[in-house]
């Protein structure tokens, strides 16, 4: 009779749950998310209004010094790399999940994630000071392929549909074939700290420190997005949204489209900064303890962070639910956006309660068949 009511109770909660979370799909706790998921997985809108949490909810320690990190929705998956460290993490979850071993003497100095798959693709350099780029299944921290390059690699950028490289190195930026390593095209940057990007559904390369932009279909140099060079320079990890820090303001191109769109800002000290998809707010360094959610059409600040560590820099999550703030002593805070982090802490709570009942009761019992 016990083993029955407490059968019901999980029902109820199963129910109460599955309707908090009505427009959420469950059904990842009880099946694998297979090729075919990947492929028709659809991203959820972001947020238009400020939604950013008070206190940060999670904080990933682990590494030593400055992290680059990534997110892969699709997977749950955050990895994060400084130096010679890759850890993953799967939140809710703060211990991490893998510790990959990227290779004696290999220095990480970009990753990205490769779309709709759980690889990751890191950049580097080795002992000798040579570029070297190491695919990463980071589920299982398994390594895949590498790729060797003259120089460093100072960042990476996969192209939308997945299979074309772009590495910016340290006098040239080059398309990369992922199959099997081939220059597909190279081209000269335009200042030395510039970094190439992707831009356009990867018809064009983007650099960042001139907004300088060329076709690769038509190999040749078009008009840049904007006459004035920007102060800083920022590609969302969702690949589809780009923003800019001048002296007048921001300028962002939004996930959604329609244009470009110009916010009178004023910008003396913002040191780093990341603006949400649909480009209506933003989150700003305003120094290395402090930032500020600034709500952009409006042009003023909706809410302060206090940090307890200073900050390097901060980064949206790919789909928009999460704000990472990056410190100098190498720990990331993770602070929520909107419900679906804690949605997400349902589904992990419910699939622990879902397996404790089903080992608890144990398979069901089969009608026996008459001889």
């Amino acid at each position: 009779m016990k083993q029955i009511i407490k059968y019901l109770l999980f029902i109820v909660f199963l129910v109460a749950a599955s309707f908090a979370a009505s427009n959420y799909d469950l059904s990842a706790i009880f099946a694998a998310k297979t090729a075919s998921m990947a492929k028709g997985a659809t991203k959820k809108p972001a947020l238009s209004s400020p939604g950013i949490a008070k206190k940060r909810s999670a904080l990933l320690s682990g590494l030593s010094g400055q992290a680059e990190i990534d997110y892969s929705p699709l997977y749950n998956l955050t990895v994060a790399a400084a130096d010679d460290q890759i850890l993953v993490w799967k939140l809710p979850d703060t211990v991490a999940q893998q510790e990959i071993n990227s290779g004696e003497g290999f220095q990480a100095l970009t990753l990205r994630f490769i779309p709709t798959t759980s690889l990751v693709v890191v950049g580097g350099m080795t002992k000798a000071y040579a570029g070297s780029i190491r695919f990463f299944d980071a589920a299982t921290g398994n390594p895949q392929i590498q790729i060797d390059e003259p120089e460093p690699i100072l960042y990476l950028d996969p192209h939308p549909a997945g299979r074309y490289l772009l590495a910016t190195c340290e006098t040239y930026i080059k398309v990369l074939d992922m199959k099997n390593g081939n220059t597909v095209a190279i081209m000269q940057k335009s200042t030395p700290t510039a970094r190439g990007y992707y831009y356009g559904n990867g018809q064009y390369v983007l650099q960042s420190d001139t907004l300088a932009l060329f076709d690769l279909k038509k190999r040749s140099v078009v008009a840049p997005l904007d006459a004035a060079k920007p102060l800083l320079f920022k590609k969302g990890l969702d690949g589809v949204t780009f923003s800019w820090v001048s002296a007048e303001g921001v300028t962002v191109v939004p996930a959604a489209g329609g244009g470009k769109k110009f916010y009178p800002l004023d910008t003396n000290g913002i040191s780093a900064f990341d603006i949400e998809a649909n480009g209506a707010w933003g989150i700003f360094l305003l120094d290395t303890q402090k930032l500020a959610v600034i709500d952009l059409a409006a042009g003023k600040i909706v809410r302060t962070i206090e940090t307890t560590l200073p900050v390097a820099d901060v980064t949206f999550s790919a789909d928009g639910s999460s704000v990472y703030l990056q410190h100098p002593s190498g720990s990331i805070s993770v602070y929520d956006i909107g419900l679906r982090n804690i949605i997400k802490g349902m589904q992990v709570d419910l699939a622990k309660l879902f397996g404790a009942m089903k080992s608890k009761f144990g398979p069901a019992a089969k009608p026996e068949t008459k001889q």
